[in-house]
Protein backbone atom coordinates (compact mmCIF):
# COMPACT_ATOMS: atom_id res chain seq x y z
CA UNK A 1 0.00 0.00 0.00
CA UNK A 2 1.85 3.24 -1.04
CA UNK A 3 1.57 5.89 1.70
CA UNK A 4 -0.21 9.19 1.01
CA UNK A 5 2.04 12.32 0.66
CA UNK A 6 1.99 14.55 3.79
CA UNK A 7 0.08 17.16 1.82
CA UNK A 8 -2.49 14.34 0.89
CA UNK A 9 -2.73 14.05 4.78
CA UNK A 10 -2.80 17.68 5.42
CA UNK A 11 -5.53 18.11 2.77
CA UNK A 12 -7.69 15.49 4.09
CA UNK A 13 -7.37 16.33 7.80
CA UNK A 14 -8.23 19.94 7.14
CA UNK A 15 -11.05 18.98 4.43
CA UNK A 16 -12.21 16.94 7.51
CA UNK A 17 -12.26 19.64 10.03
CA UNK A 18 -14.30 21.59 7.76
CA UNK A 19 -18.23 20.31 7.26
CA UNK A 20 -18.72 22.63 4.47
CA UNK A 21 -17.04 24.25 1.13
CA UNK A 22 -13.52 25.75 1.51
CA UNK A 23 -12.26 27.93 -1.08
CA UNK A 24 -9.22 26.83 -3.40
CA UNK A 25 -7.90 29.95 -1.84
CA UNK A 26 -7.87 28.66 1.60
CA UNK A 27 -6.07 25.65 0.88
CA UNK A 28 -3.58 27.14 -0.85
CA UNK A 29 -2.50 28.89 2.51
CA UNK A 30 -3.01 26.08 4.44
CA UNK A 31 -0.80 23.53 2.33
CA UNK A 32 1.42 26.36 1.23
CA UNK A 33 1.49 24.69 -2.48
CA UNK A 34 0.46 25.79 -5.91
CA UNK A 35 -3.01 26.11 -7.50
CA UNK A 36 -2.09 23.09 -10.01
CA UNK A 37 -0.36 21.61 -7.12
CA UNK A 38 -4.05 21.45 -4.88
CA UNK A 39 -5.92 20.24 -8.78
CA UNK A 40 -3.36 17.46 -9.13
CA UNK A 41 -3.28 16.32 -5.06
CA UNK A 42 -7.57 16.54 -5.25
CA UNK A 43 -7.32 14.67 -8.62
CA UNK A 44 -4.98 12.03 -6.95
CA UNK A 45 -6.74 11.28 -4.00
CA UNK A 46 -10.08 10.81 -6.27
CA UNK A 47 -8.72 8.34 -9.09
CA UNK A 48 -7.11 6.59 -5.99
CA UNK A 49 -10.66 5.68 -4.28
CA UNK A 50 -12.68 3.40 -6.28
CA UNK A 51 -16.19 3.86 -5.30
CA UNK A 52 -16.41 7.69 -6.11
CA UNK A 53 -14.63 10.97 -5.37
CA UNK A 54 -13.88 11.34 -2.33
CA UNK A 55 -13.42 15.52 -2.60
CA UNK A 56 -16.20 16.87 -4.06
CA UNK A 57 -15.58 20.45 -5.70
CA UNK A 58 -18.61 22.63 -6.60
CA UNK A 59 -18.51 25.93 -9.13
CA UNK A 60 -18.06 29.00 -7.02
CA UNK A 61 -17.95 27.18 -4.18
CA UNK A 62 -14.80 25.24 -3.58
CA UNK A 63 -14.09 21.58 -2.22
CA UNK A 64 -15.94 19.82 0.49
CA UNK A 65 -15.32 16.11 2.13
CA UNK A 66 -17.87 13.34 1.00
CA UNK A 67 -17.38 12.87 5.04
CA UNK A 68 -18.98 9.09 5.01
CA UNK A 69 -16.93 7.50 2.52
CA UNK A 70 -13.83 9.35 4.09
CA UNK A 71 -14.66 7.45 7.23
CA UNK A 72 -15.28 4.19 5.36
CA UNK A 73 -11.70 5.00 3.70
CA UNK A 74 -10.09 5.43 6.83
CA UNK A 75 -11.40 2.19 8.35
CA UNK A 76 -10.52 0.12 5.18
CA UNK A 77 -7.40 1.78 4.46
CA UNK A 78 -5.13 -1.42 5.56
CA UNK A 79 -7.28 -3.91 4.32
CA UNK A 80 -7.88 -2.83 0.78
CA UNK A 81 -3.85 -2.66 -0.05
CA UNK A 82 -2.18 -2.41 -3.47
CA UNK A 83 1.03 -4.34 -3.80
CA UNK A 84 3.16 -0.72 -3.88
CA UNK A 85 5.43 -0.15 -1.37
CA UNK A 86 7.66 2.61 0.11
CA UNK A 87 10.63 1.62 1.29
CA UNK A 88 9.90 2.57 4.41
CA UNK A 89 6.65 -0.14 4.34
CA UNK A 90 9.01 -2.76 2.39
CA UNK A 91 11.93 -2.74 5.27
CA UNK A 92 8.75 -2.79 7.68
CA UNK A 93 7.40 -5.91 5.90
CA UNK A 94 10.18 -7.65 5.63
CA UNK A 95 11.18 -7.15 10.03
CA UNK A 96 7.63 -8.50 10.76
CA UNK A 97 9.01 -11.43 9.17
CA UNK A 98 12.02 -11.64 10.71
CA UNK A 99 10.40 -10.84 14.02
CA UNK A 100 7.37 -13.59 13.84
CA UNK A 101 10.42 -16.11 13.15
CA UNK A 102 12.66 -14.96 15.55
CA UNK A 103 15.73 -16.28 16.18
CA UNK A 104 15.32 -18.51 13.18
CA UNK A 105 17.11 -16.61 10.27
CA UNK A 106 15.78 -16.26 7.06
CA UNK A 107 17.33 -16.38 3.66
CA UNK A 108 18.17 -12.48 2.56
CA UNK A 109 16.99 -13.47 -0.72
CA UNK A 110 13.54 -14.80 0.51
CA UNK A 111 13.50 -11.85 2.08
CA UNK A 112 13.77 -9.00 -0.49
CA UNK A 113 12.80 -10.81 -4.07
CA UNK A 114 9.02 -9.94 -3.90
CA UNK A 115 10.22 -6.21 -4.07
CA UNK A 116 12.42 -6.17 -6.96
CA UNK A 117 15.60 -4.30 -5.58
CA UNK A 118 19.21 -4.92 -5.82
CA UNK A 119 21.87 -6.04 -3.69
CA UNK A 120 22.84 -1.98 -2.53
CA UNK A 121 19.40 -1.55 -1.76
CA UNK A 122 18.79 -4.31 -0.11
CA UNK A 123 22.10 -3.39 2.11
CA UNK A 124 20.60 -0.39 3.03
CA UNK A 125 17.79 -1.35 4.65
CA UNK A 126 19.62 -3.59 6.45
CA UNK A 127 21.30 -0.72 7.93
CA UNK A 128 18.06 0.85 8.66
CA UNK A 129 16.17 -1.70 9.85
CA UNK A 130 18.96 -2.40 12.25
CA UNK A 131 19.36 1.49 13.68
CA UNK A 132 15.65 0.66 14.65
CA UNK A 133 16.03 -2.45 16.35
CA UNK A 134 18.27 -0.88 18.57
CA UNK A 135 15.28 1.18 19.92
CA UNK A 136 13.75 -2.33 21.21
CA UNK A 137 17.56 -3.78 22.19
CA UNK A 138 17.53 -5.78 19.58
CA UNK A 139 19.81 -6.94 17.25
CA UNK A 140 19.87 -7.62 13.39
CA UNK A 141 22.50 -10.62 12.56
CA UNK A 142 23.50 -11.09 9.17
CA UNK A 143 25.16 -14.91 8.72
CA UNK A 144 25.96 -17.04 5.53
CA UNK A 145 23.13 -14.69 3.48
CA UNK A 146 20.77 -14.79 6.17
CA UNK A 147 18.96 -12.31 8.45
CA UNK A 148 17.64 -13.04 11.83
CA UNK A 149 16.44 -10.82 14.86
CA UNK A 150 18.17 -11.79 18.19
CA UNK A 151 17.14 -10.37 21.45
CA UNK A 152 15.04 -10.82 24.68
CA UNK A 153 11.30 -11.68 24.25
CA UNK A 154 9.70 -9.36 26.14
CA UNK A 155 11.69 -6.59 23.44
CA UNK A 156 10.76 -8.72 20.38
CA UNK A 157 7.27 -8.82 21.47
CA UNK A 158 7.28 -4.80 21.87
CA UNK A 159 8.40 -4.40 18.68
CA UNK A 160 5.95 -6.85 16.67
CA UNK A 161 3.40 -4.58 18.10
CA UNK A 162 4.31 -1.41 17.37
CA UNK A 163 6.09 -2.75 14.07
CA UNK A 164 3.25 -4.71 12.51
CA UNK A 165 0.42 -2.08 11.87
CA UNK A 166 -2.44 -4.34 11.82
CA UNK A 167 -2.03 -4.02 14.99
CA UNK A 168 -2.60 -0.57 15.47
CA UNK A 169 -5.85 -0.55 13.23
CA UNK A 170 -8.14 -3.44 13.96
CA UNK A 171 -11.41 -3.28 15.06
CA UNK A 172 -12.56 -5.97 17.80
CA UNK A 173 -16.17 -5.86 16.07
CA UNK A 174 -14.55 -6.82 12.62
CA UNK A 175 -12.36 -9.66 13.55
CA UNK A 176 -14.96 -12.36 13.18
CA UNK A 177 -16.40 -11.52 10.16
CA UNK A 178 -13.31 -9.93 7.96
CA UNK A 179 -10.97 -12.65 6.69
CA UNK A 180 -9.29 -10.00 4.49
CA UNK A 181 -7.65 -9.20 7.97
CA UNK A 182 -5.64 -12.45 7.77
CA UNK A 183 -6.04 -13.26 10.98
CA UNK A 184 -5.78 -17.16 12.50
CA UNK A 185 -9.66 -17.15 13.24
CA UNK A 186 -9.47 -19.96 15.34
CA UNK A 187 -7.20 -17.91 17.39
CA UNK A 188 -9.39 -14.70 16.95
CA UNK A 189 -12.59 -16.75 18.31
CA UNK A 190 -10.54 -18.20 21.29
CA UNK A 191 -9.23 -14.83 22.68
CA UNK A 192 -12.13 -12.83 21.75
CA UNK A 193 -13.80 -15.73 24.19
CA UNK A 194 -11.01 -14.69 26.88
CA UNK A 195 -11.37 -11.01 26.52
CA UNK A 196 -15.17 -11.50 27.33
CA UNK A 197 -14.54 -13.78 30.33
CA UNK A 198 -12.16 -10.98 31.45
CA UNK A 199 -15.01 -8.67 31.43
CA UNK A 200 -17.59 -11.11 32.94
CA UNK A 201 -15.27 -11.74 36.21
CA UNK A 202 -14.52 -8.14 36.89
CA UNK A 203 -18.16 -7.29 35.85
CA UNK A 204 -16.43 -4.13 33.53
CA UNK A 205 -16.01 -3.42 29.92
CA UNK A 206 -12.80 -2.88 28.66
CA UNK A 207 -13.28 -0.23 25.88
CA UNK A 208 -11.41 0.73 22.69
CA UNK A 209 -8.33 0.83 22.23
CA UNK A 210 -7.32 -0.68 25.43
CA UNK A 211 -9.12 -4.23 24.10
CA UNK A 212 -7.60 -3.96 20.91
CA UNK A 213 -4.11 -3.65 23.08
CA UNK A 214 -4.90 -7.03 25.49
CA UNK A 215 -6.03 -8.56 22.04
CA UNK A 216 -2.85 -7.72 20.41
CA UNK A 217 -0.82 -8.67 22.92
CA UNK A 218 -2.76 -12.09 23.35
CA UNK A 219 -2.32 -12.96 19.61
CA UNK A 220 1.41 -12.28 19.46
CA UNK A 221 1.76 -14.75 22.45
CA UNK A 222 0.44 -17.14 20.88
CA UNK A 223 1.74 -16.65 17.67
CA UNK A 224 5.36 -16.63 19.10
CA UNK A 225 4.89 -19.63 21.48
CA UNK A 226 3.63 -22.01 18.58
CA UNK A 227 7.09 -20.67 16.97
CA UNK A 228 9.83 -20.83 19.96
CA UNK A 229 8.28 -22.73 22.43
CA UNK A 230 11.11 -23.49 24.39
CA UNK A 231 12.09 -19.62 24.65
CA UNK A 232 12.20 -18.07 28.14
CA UNK A 233 11.68 -14.54 29.54
CA UNK A 234 15.17 -13.52 30.76
CA UNK A 235 13.09 -10.86 32.93
CA UNK A 236 12.49 -11.94 36.62
CA UNK A 237 9.49 -10.49 39.02
CA UNK A 238 10.83 -9.27 42.06
CA UNK A 239 9.50 -10.54 45.99
CA UNK A 240 7.73 -6.68 46.32
CA UNK A 241 6.26 -6.81 42.76
CA UNK A 242 4.63 -10.15 42.81
CA UNK A 243 3.09 -9.43 46.40
CA UNK A 244 1.47 -6.21 44.96
CA UNK A 245 0.09 -8.06 42.01
CA UNK A 246 -1.32 -10.89 44.31
CA UNK A 247 -2.90 -8.34 46.55
CA UNK A 248 -4.87 -7.29 43.09
CA UNK A 249 -8.42 -8.12 42.17
CA UNK A 250 -6.76 -8.31 38.35
CA UNK A 251 -4.04 -11.36 39.35
CA UNK A 252 -6.51 -14.22 39.85
CA UNK A 253 -8.12 -13.16 36.15
CA UNK A 254 -4.85 -12.94 34.28
CA UNK A 255 -3.55 -16.62 36.19
CA UNK A 256 -6.80 -18.18 34.87
CA UNK A 257 -6.33 -16.51 31.77
CA UNK A 258 -3.22 -17.70 30.67
CA UNK A 259 -3.91 -21.26 32.06
CA UNK A 260 -6.69 -21.46 29.44
CA UNK A 261 -4.14 -20.49 26.79
CA UNK A 262 -2.05 -23.65 28.08
CA UNK A 263 -4.74 -25.37 27.56
CA UNK A 264 -5.26 -23.79 24.50
CA UNK A 265 -1.68 -24.29 23.33
CA UNK A 266 -1.38 -27.38 25.14
CA UNK A 267 1.96 -26.61 26.36
CA UNK A 268 2.65 -24.81 29.70
CA UNK A 269 4.14 -21.10 29.26
CA UNK A 270 6.33 -19.18 32.32
CA UNK A 271 5.17 -17.70 35.04
CA UNK A 272 6.12 -14.21 33.55
CA UNK A 273 3.41 -14.47 31.32
CA UNK A 274 1.21 -13.96 33.89
CA UNK A 275 2.95 -10.64 34.94
CA UNK A 276 3.25 -9.49 31.40
CA UNK A 277 -1.01 -9.87 31.23
CA UNK A 278 -1.47 -8.78 34.45
CA UNK A 279 0.36 -5.71 33.01
CA UNK A 280 -1.52 -4.98 30.40
CA UNK A 281 -4.72 -5.72 32.59
CA UNK A 282 -3.62 -2.91 35.05
CA UNK A 283 -2.53 -0.23 32.43
CA UNK A 284 -5.97 -0.59 30.69
CA UNK A 285 -8.94 2.10 31.30
CA UNK A 286 -11.79 -0.22 32.55
CA UNK A 287 -15.69 0.92 32.48
CA UNK A 288 -17.87 -0.58 35.10
CA UNK A 289 -18.11 -1.26 39.11
CA UNK A 290 -14.47 -2.16 39.05
CA UNK A 291 -13.39 1.06 37.83
CA UNK A 292 -15.95 2.47 39.90
CA UNK A 293 -14.91 1.59 43.01
CA UNK A 294 -11.38 1.72 42.29
CA UNK A 295 -9.39 4.45 44.79
CA UNK A 296 -6.67 6.87 43.40
CA UNK A 297 -3.28 7.03 45.12
CA UNK A 298 -1.55 10.15 46.12
CA UNK A 299 0.18 10.23 42.27
CA UNK A 300 -2.95 9.83 40.30
CA UNK A 301 -4.18 12.21 42.20
CA UNK A 302 -1.20 14.97 41.89
CA UNK A 303 -0.88 14.27 38.44
CA UNK A 304 -4.42 14.76 37.77
CA UNK A 305 -4.33 18.25 39.19
CA UNK A 306 -1.14 19.17 37.55
CA UNK A 307 -2.71 18.45 34.27
CA UNK A 308 -5.87 20.61 35.24
CA UNK A 309 -4.04 23.31 36.50
CA UNK A 310 -1.30 23.39 34.34
CA UNK A 311 -4.09 23.74 31.37
CA UNK A 312 -6.01 26.00 33.22
CA UNK A 313 -3.12 28.53 32.87
CA UNK A 314 -2.08 27.65 29.45
CA UNK A 315 -5.69 27.73 27.77
CA UNK A 316 -6.77 30.75 30.58
CA UNK A 317 -9.84 29.28 31.28
CA UNK A 318 -11.17 27.73 34.80
CA UNK A 319 -11.00 23.71 34.89
CA UNK A 320 -11.82 22.91 38.11
CA UNK A 321 -14.96 20.64 37.87
CA UNK A 322 -15.42 17.36 40.20
CA UNK A 323 -16.77 15.52 37.38
CA UNK A 324 -13.22 16.44 34.88
CA UNK A 325 -10.88 15.26 37.78
CA UNK A 326 -12.47 12.03 38.19
CA UNK A 327 -12.75 11.57 34.48
CA UNK A 328 -8.97 12.48 33.98
CA UNK A 329 -8.14 10.48 36.95
CA UNK A 330 -9.37 7.43 35.67
CA UNK A 331 -7.58 7.73 32.74
CA UNK A 332 -4.22 8.95 34.63
CA UNK A 333 -4.26 5.76 36.77
CA UNK A 334 -3.95 3.48 33.60
CA UNK A 335 -1.54 5.80 32.01
CA UNK A 336 0.87 5.90 34.85
CA UNK A 337 0.83 1.91 35.03
CA UNK A 338 1.62 1.76 30.72
CA UNK A 339 4.62 4.20 31.78
CA UNK A 340 5.89 2.14 34.32
CA UNK A 341 5.33 -1.10 32.35
CA UNK A 342 6.54 0.53 28.90
CA UNK A 343 3.07 -0.45 27.37
CA UNK A 344 2.15 2.00 24.34
CA UNK A 345 -1.18 2.09 23.16
CA UNK A 346 -1.40 3.28 20.09
CA UNK A 347 -3.64 6.58 19.36
CA UNK A 348 -5.33 5.76 15.78
CA UNK A 349 -7.38 9.37 15.74
CA UNK A 350 -3.61 11.27 16.78
CA UNK A 351 -3.14 12.83 13.17
CA UNK A 352 -6.87 13.87 13.14
CA UNK A 353 -6.63 15.46 17.19
CA UNK A 354 -3.60 17.30 16.24
CA UNK A 355 -5.84 19.20 13.44
CA UNK A 356 -8.58 19.60 15.42
CA UNK A 357 -7.68 20.52 18.53
CA UNK A 358 -4.59 21.99 17.40
CA UNK A 359 -4.03 24.55 20.67
CA UNK A 360 -5.34 22.04 23.10
CA UNK A 361 -3.07 19.33 21.93
CA UNK A 362 0.17 21.71 22.06
CA UNK A 363 -0.99 23.06 25.27
CA UNK A 364 -0.95 18.78 26.89
CA UNK A 365 2.47 18.67 25.31
CA UNK A 366 3.64 20.58 26.99
CA UNK A 367 1.80 20.59 30.43
CA UNK A 368 2.99 16.47 30.19
CA UNK A 369 6.81 17.75 29.82
CA UNK A 370 6.43 19.64 32.98
CA UNK A 371 4.56 16.61 34.58
CA UNK A 372 6.91 14.20 33.48
CA UNK A 373 10.06 16.20 34.86
CA UNK A 374 7.95 17.39 38.06
CA UNK A 375 7.34 13.30 38.98
CA UNK A 376 10.39 11.88 37.58
CA UNK A 377 7.54 9.61 35.02
CA UNK A 378 8.97 8.06 31.84
CA UNK A 379 8.80 10.06 28.77
CA UNK A 380 4.85 10.92 27.71
CA UNK A 381 4.40 10.00 24.18
CA UNK A 382 1.60 11.99 21.54
CA UNK A 383 -0.07 9.04 21.60
CA UNK A 384 -0.61 9.83 25.40
CA UNK A 385 -1.02 13.19 24.94
CA UNK A 386 -3.79 12.90 22.25
CA UNK A 387 -5.60 10.75 24.63
CA UNK A 388 -5.58 13.26 27.26
CA UNK A 389 -6.37 16.13 25.05
CA UNK A 390 -9.45 14.56 24.26
CA UNK A 391 -10.87 14.87 27.75
CA UNK A 392 -10.32 18.87 27.95
CA UNK A 393 -11.74 19.03 24.41
CA UNK A 394 -14.32 17.24 25.45
CA UNK A 395 -14.61 20.23 28.75
CA UNK A 396 -14.52 22.48 26.27
CA UNK A 397 -17.26 21.01 24.09
CA UNK A 398 -19.63 20.82 26.82
CA UNK A 399 -18.79 24.54 28.16
CA UNK A 400 -17.68 22.28 31.98
CA UNK A 401 -14.91 24.03 32.16
CA UNK A 402 -16.64 27.81 30.97
CA UNK A 403 -16.78 30.46 33.94
CA UNK A 404 -20.10 32.10 33.14
CA UNK A 405 -20.22 35.43 30.65
CA UNK A 406 -21.38 38.24 32.70
CA UNK A 407 -23.96 39.65 29.81
CA UNK A 408 -25.88 42.55 29.82
CA UNK A 409 -29.36 42.75 27.65
CA UNK A 410 -30.15 46.77 26.50
CA UNK A 411 -32.80 48.03 24.38
CA UNK A 412 -34.60 51.70 23.92
CA UNK A 413 -36.15 51.26 27.58
CA UNK A 414 -34.66 48.93 29.21
CA UNK A 415 -38.09 46.65 29.86
CA UNK A 416 -40.53 45.42 27.81
CA UNK A 417 -38.80 43.51 24.91
CA UNK A 418 -35.43 43.31 26.95
CA UNK A 419 -36.97 41.19 29.40
CA UNK A 420 -38.62 39.11 26.70
CA UNK A 421 -34.93 38.51 25.20
CA UNK A 422 -33.44 37.88 28.73
CA UNK A 423 -35.86 34.53 28.90
CA UNK A 424 -35.19 33.50 25.53
CA UNK A 425 -31.19 33.87 25.84
CA UNK A 426 -30.93 32.37 29.52
CA UNK A 427 -33.10 29.27 28.71
CA UNK A 428 -31.05 28.75 25.30
CA UNK A 429 -27.41 29.76 26.54
CA UNK A 430 -27.53 28.94 30.35
CA UNK A 431 -23.28 29.86 30.21
CA UNK A 432 -24.46 33.92 30.17
CA UNK A 433 -25.15 35.40 33.38
CA UNK A 434 -27.57 38.15 32.47
CA UNK A 435 -26.19 40.83 35.28
CA UNK A 436 -28.62 43.72 34.37
CA UNK A 437 -31.15 44.58 31.48
CA UNK A 438 -30.29 48.53 30.35
CA UNK A 439 -31.76 50.61 28.57
CA UNK A 440 -30.05 51.96 25.21
CA UNK A 441 -29.36 55.49 26.87
CA UNK A 442 -27.27 54.96 29.22
CA UNK A 443 -24.52 53.68 27.20
CA UNK A 444 -22.25 56.66 29.31
CA UNK A 445 -22.39 54.81 32.66
CA UNK A 446 -22.03 51.52 31.36
CA UNK A 447 -18.22 51.22 32.01
CA UNK A 448 -18.42 52.58 35.52
CA UNK A 449 -21.38 50.39 36.99
CA UNK A 450 -20.62 47.44 34.65
CA UNK A 451 -16.71 47.20 34.36
CA UNK A 452 -16.77 43.28 34.83
CA UNK A 453 -19.55 42.70 31.93
CA UNK A 454 -18.27 41.06 28.61
CA UNK A 455 -21.12 40.73 26.19
CA UNK A 456 -23.81 42.89 25.67
CA UNK A 457 -27.00 41.99 23.61
CA UNK A 458 -29.22 44.90 22.15
CA UNK A 459 -31.96 45.18 20.23
CA UNK A 460 -31.19 48.76 19.00
CA UNK A 461 -28.13 49.61 16.79
CA UNK A 462 -25.02 51.82 19.40
CA UNK A 463 -24.10 54.78 17.89
CA UNK A 464 -21.62 55.44 20.41
CA UNK A 465 -18.36 53.30 20.66
CA UNK A 466 -18.58 51.38 24.37
CA UNK A 467 -15.79 49.59 25.91
CA UNK A 468 -17.82 45.66 25.46
CA UNK A 469 -18.10 43.55 23.06
CA UNK A 470 -21.57 43.90 21.40
CA UNK A 471 -24.30 41.80 19.47
CA UNK A 472 -27.08 43.16 17.73
CA UNK A 473 -30.45 40.64 17.86
CA UNK A 474 -33.72 40.94 17.07
CA UNK A 475 -36.40 40.60 20.28
CA UNK A 476 -38.01 37.61 18.55
CA UNK A 477 -34.32 36.03 19.14
CA UNK A 478 -34.56 34.23 16.10
CA UNK A 479 -32.24 31.37 14.90
CA UNK A 480 -29.89 33.72 12.78
CA UNK A 481 -29.47 35.39 16.39
CA UNK A 482 -28.72 32.31 18.26
CA UNK A 483 -26.27 30.94 15.71
CA UNK A 484 -24.60 34.87 15.46
CA UNK A 485 -24.50 34.83 19.57
CA UNK A 486 -23.15 31.57 19.70
CA UNK A 487 -20.19 32.53 17.42
CA UNK A 488 -19.73 35.61 19.65
CA UNK A 489 -19.80 32.76 22.36
CA UNK A 490 -16.85 31.09 20.80
CA UNK A 491 -14.90 34.36 20.20
CA UNK A 492 -15.06 35.53 23.71
CA UNK A 493 -13.83 31.87 25.18
CA UNK A 494 -11.20 31.68 23.01
CA UNK A 495 -10.12 35.39 23.34
CA UNK A 496 -10.68 35.47 19.10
Amino acid sequence: MSSKSNHEQDLLLFLSKNQGYVTSKELLEVLNVSQKTVYRLINKINNEYEEGPLIISERGRGYKLDYEKFINSQKNNYKEKKMQFSPNERRKRIMEKLLLSSPKPINVYHLFSHYYVGDSVAFNDEQIMSEELKKYNLVLERKNRTLAILGDEVNIRKAIKDIIEIFHIIDIDDLKRNPKLNFNQYDVLFILDQLRRIEEDLNITIPYPYNVNIFSHLYILLSRSRKVPTRLFSDEISTKEMENMQRDILYPVAKVIVHNIEKYLNSPLPDMEIYFLYQYLVSSRMQGSHALTSTFSSEVIQVTKAYMEGMSSTLGIDIDSQSIFIDLANHIKPMLNRLEHKIRVKNSLLSQIKVTYEEVFMGVRKVSELVRNNFNLPAINDDENGFITLYFAKAIETGQHQRPIKTLIMCTTGIGTSELLKAKVSKKFPELEIVDVVASRNTQMLKEKYSDAELILSTVHMKEEVPIPYLLVSAMFTMDDQKRLQGKIEEIYHGY
